[in-house]
Parts: C-alpha cells; sequence; structure tokens
C-alpha cells in the first residue's frame, strides 16, 4: 500500500502536466501566424487604418484622444506626442494578465507593451510591442523580457506558464489595436 500511493501521485501529475500542455498547444494553435517577431527579438503586432476622407491632423487628434484617455495616468503614460511628424507612443500595462500559483503562493503576470501611431493623410500605421513581463509573487516584482519567454523563445523554461501568459497577452494587444482603429474611424465603419 505504501508504494501504491506515491505511484499514483505520480500518474496523476503526469495525466495533469499532459493535459496542460495539450490545452497551452491548442491556444498557440489558435494565434499562429498572428504576431511577428521585429529584428530586436520583441512581439509585434501592425495595422494599416485607411481612413482616405480624414486629414492627417483629424486622424492625429482622434489618436491623442484615444491615448489621453488610456494611457494618461496610472502606470500607462503617453511617451511621444510629435503633432507635426504624426506620431504619438504610449507605454501601456496589461495587469494581471496571467495568474499562477507557484507552489508557495500566487504569482500575478503582467505585460508591459508599447504603442506607437503613426498618421499622415488618409491613414494610420498602428505598431503594438510587447516587451516584458512584470512578476509579482508577494510584492517582490521581478521583469522577463517577452523574447525571452516560450513561445518566442523555444528553449525558454515554463512553457505552460509562459504560453498562457503570451496567449492571453495576444489577445490583449488585438483588442488594444481594435480599439485604436475604432477611435481613428469613429462611426464611419460598422
Amino acid at each position: 500500500m505504501k508504494r501504491i500511493l506515491p505511484v499514483f501521485i505520480l500518474v496523476l501529475i503526469s495525466i495533469y502536466s499532459n493535459g496542460q500542455n495539450a490545452e497551452t498547444k491548442k491556444l498557440l494553435s489558435e494565434i499562429e501566424g498572428q504576431w511577428a517577431v521585429d529584428d530586436n527579438g520583441n512581439v509585434t503586432y501592425q495595422r494599416i487604418v485607411e481612413v482616405p476622407e480624414l486629414k492627417k491632423d483629424d486622424i492625429y487628434n482622434r489618436v491623442l484622444n484615444y491615448f489621453i484617455y488610456n494611457y494618461g495616468s496610472g502606470k500607462s503614460v503617453i511617451q511621444t506626442q510629435d503633432k507635426e511628424n504624426g506620431q504619438i507612443i504610449g507605454k501601456g500595462l496589461y495587469d494581471n494578465i496571467h495568474t499562477f500559483s507557484n507552489g508557495f503562493g500566487f504569482v500575478y503576470l503582467s505585460t508591459w507593451h508599447i504603442a506607437r501611431v503613426d498618421v499622415k493623410d488618409g491613414k494610420a500605421r498602428v505598431i503594438l510591442t510587447l516587451t516584458e513581463y512584470s512578476e509579482n509573487f508577494e510584492g517582490s516584482i521581478s521583469s522577463i523580457n517577452v523574447k525571452d519567454e516560450y513561445p518566442v523563445n523555444k528553449d525558454a523554461d515554463r512553457k505552460n506558464i509562459s504560453a498562457k501568459a503570451f496567449y492571453k497577452s495576444h489577445l490583449s494587444a488585438i483588442a488594444s489595436i481594435d480599439a485604436i482603429e475604432k477611435a481613428i474611424t469613429g462611426s464611419m465603419r460598422s
């Protein structure tokens, strides 16, 4: 009986771990091909928003209003406002994107990102870059570059945790880009 219990526990752990791996693979397959790695190894998203009926200043003001509302306080900040060159850059935080237990308590992962919008007459280019994870365990905070974690770095440890955090960060990045596009186009599109 004493030997059966440890074997049973190992079998349960093995089944549980494989279930996580299958779930992780499914999540990553859903977003395959929807993100890219730039020249610096960072995860980036890019979208061109065409609005031929709008001038550069109108687009810039709509984007600025979006940034003021979404990046104007707290941990998220506007870093660059250059109306002449048609560029706005903000640094933001997707707070508590993923939570997991490390065996001693809960760890909260947040994702820092940079959103950049370049505007000119009739169009805007939105670039969003996921830069780093902020890991908070009982008030102790550490940072990890997204490019050093799985799935960007295929050799990284904690594949399941990193993949789930990446998947949730990806969904947040797409939602941010959608929101910026909606701010630019306003009610012109359905």
